[in-house]
């Protein structure tokens, strides 16, 4: 497995502005920092800022054009500024940090991730990552996630990663992505950490879901290597009470 850390600025601005409202920061850390760039580039041009963030008027409609054409003047004239460079410091040393951390636990958390899932982890992945006290993480498809959170404990960036490239494993509904979530943000966190669960870390719109399953994974954590985790997985989406339940998200 290969993750590519980048920092696309192009997407690290947009990503930055329509980041308003305490739910979307991770951490108060840099918050300040934060505002005081969505300040300055509302006062460069308010429209394209609500162009940005998807969040135009009906009447905005006829000058959409003109404004997309003004788009790289406007990305060029916030790069200069100080309130942006400082948002593109704190990105680049937290990109650092999700490298230095991501090779650190590689071979323990790789083996870990094998071990439970018996996947081939061959794949390339390109990480854009964005300011720390944002919260992001997606995956986009095409082997390319999004990523930016606050250390909330330790490991975070490792689990969090696994997390999004197992989404790349898995189809997207509510079983398949609470298994993710016993893999990553459970199985994943306490070994290479220390605790147990439940209770559950993750999606908290999945815990009852995950409690159904419980017993399911615990058997499935019984069998001896190498586990045929897509067995498992049928077997549970062939049950009548998961099988009614599959909600696509």
């Amino acid at each position: 497995m290969k993750l590519n850390f980048s920092i696309n600025e192009n997407y690290l601005i947009p990503h930055t502005l329509a980041s308003m409202g305490a739910n979307k920061f991770s951490s108060k850390k840099y918050q300040k920092e934060i505002v005081d760039f969505q300040n300055f580039a509302w006062g460069k041009s308010e429209k394209i800022y609500n162009l940005l963030v998807g969040r135009l008027s009906p009447e905005d409609v006829f000058d959409v054009e003109n404004l997309v054409k003004e788009i790289p003047d406007f990305f060029k004239n916030l790069k200069k500024s100080n309130e942006y460079k400082k948002v593109l410091l704190r990105t680049q040393t937290y990109l650092l940090f999700c490298e230095k951390q991501w090779a650190k636990n590689y071979l323990t958390s790789s083996k870990t991730i094998s071990d439970l899932t018996g996947f081939k982890l061959d794949k390339s992945f390109t990480v854009y990552i964005t300011h720390p006290s944002l919260k992001n993480g997606h995956y986009l498809g095409n082997n390319k996630i999004c990523w930016g959170h606050n250390e909330d404990w330790p490991n975070y960036v490792t689990i969090y990663l696994w997390h999004e490239i197992l989404h790349s494993y898995f189809n997207n509904d509510d079983i398949n992505h609470a298994l993710i979530q016993f893999i990553t943000d459970n199985e994943l966190r306490i070994k290479l950490g220390d605790g147990k669960y439940p209770p559950f870390v993750g999606h908290e719109n999945l815990f009852p879901l995950m409690k159904k399953l419980l017993p399911h994974w615990g058997q499935y954590l019984k069998e001896k290597q190498p586990r045929d985790f897509n067995k498992f997985r049928t077997k549970i989406l062939e049950l009548k009470e998961f099988a009614a339940g599959v909600k696509i998200q």
